[in-house]
């Protein structure tokens, strides 16, 4: 069933478009994002957040496939139809949990930097987008079950009843039964208890390296302590740094104060300034071994900026025109870090689909 507001997603492109149109429409933006590769999403992404940031080989085959599995689709003059389009499919995939979902959702996220940048089809599909990162982030770190222990006993303790009563009446079928049974269950909840205790390692194995990051008061990928940086010098490492640490996708929301209050530990707090003069302030070090991610411009800006740097080592507002970032923006050393690590968490989204 399509969005309820799907209808006025459609009117942006068609005034007060046929409300017999809509369901199979939507139907065909569905069907496309049955099966995305990581270009994929970033194509969509791209349609669905930025006008004319697309691929015209991608709005073609996009095109091409919704035309094939809805007929009246317009083939022509179709961008701002393709957009809600987009929007459609990404919606579509944010309705179940998925690695795909998860790229798609951090890929909203990380591409809304600075806010006015990015121009998406419907705030629908940026609500939903936070919704989903909040829910799924803490459900893949769940709650220690104190009570999967009993459980357990309970469930074998039935079991061996079942099996003690079958005794007695000595029929070799039915304590066969029994013991199947009683096999069966001991096999499942050693399953249960193995996966489990391997979510409660794989969570108190990121916290724990999250409490030694900020008690440490130490950089390890610039070999420092923090109160000897700056924080503009600090803010894109301790992104990294960060990053590094995140366990299963997406991040805790939490993430991001911790990442504050690593870079709150630097020996001199940093003011908001340009994105070029904040990234020239990196560690020259630093910016040549780090690593260069596979990016995609519009979704991830910062990343993209640093593979310029490193190649060219000026920016100016030419660069910032080229990822619609206007000129005037100013960002603190904090905000720098925090697109930073969205984009850092979304690139690995995004090659997992590889």
């Amino acid at each position: 069933m399509y969005h309820q507001n799907f209808y006025h997603w459609h009117a942006r492109a068609e005034l007060k478009p046929e409300t017999s149109i809509l369901e199979p429409r939507w139907n065909a933006a569905a069907k496309f994002a049955e099966k995305l590769s990581a270009n994929d999403v970033r194509d969509l992404l791209c349609l669905a957040m930025f006008s004319g940031a697309s691929s015209a080989e991608f709005e073609k085959r996009f095109g091409d496939s919704l035309v094939k599995a809805e007929p009246t689709f317009p083939i022509e003059n179709n961008h701002e139809l393709l957009r809600v389009m987009a929007a459609a499919s990404l919606y579509s995939r944010l309705e179940k949990v998925s690695s795909t979902a998860d790229a798609i959702a951090l890929g909203m996220h990380s591409a809304a930097f600075p806010a006015e940048r990015a121009m998406p089809v419907t705030p629908d599909l940026v609500a939903r987008a936070h919704e989903y990162l909040s829910s799924e982030s803490e459900r893949v770190r769940p709650k220690i079950a104190t009570g999967a222990i009993e459980k357990t006993e309970k469930q074998a303790e039935t079991l061996l009843n079942a099996l003690k009563a079958a005794i007695p009446g000595n029929s070799p079928q039915e304590v066969g039964k029994a013991t199947e049974a009683l096999g069966r269950g001991i096999l499942s909840a050693v399953k249960e208890s193995h996966q489990q205790l391997g979510e409660v390692i794989e969570r108190l194995a990121e916290e724990s390296q999250f409490l030694w990051w900020l008690v440490g008061r130490r950089s390890d990928s610039l070999n420092a302590r923090r109160e000897s940086l700056t924080a503009e010098s600090y803010a894109l490492p301790a992104a990294t740094e960060a990053a590094e640490r995140v366990g299963p996708l997406p991040p805790a929301q939490s993430t991001e104060f911790l990442l504050d209050e690593a870079l709150s530990q630097s020996g001199k707090p940093g003011r908001s300034a340009s994105v070029p003069d904040l990234l020239q302030s990196l560690d020259k070090a630093w910016l040549e071994k780090s690593a260069s991610a596979c990016v995609c411009p519009p979704l991830t800006p910062i990343a993209a900026l640093l593979v310029e740097l490193r190649t060219s080592s000026k920016l100016d507002n030419q660069s910032l025109k080229k990822l619609r970032i206007p000129a005037k923006t100013r960002v603190t050393p904090a905000e720098l870090a925090r697109q930073y690590f969205r984009e850092l968490v979304f690139i690995r989204a995004a090659e997992s689909l590889s």
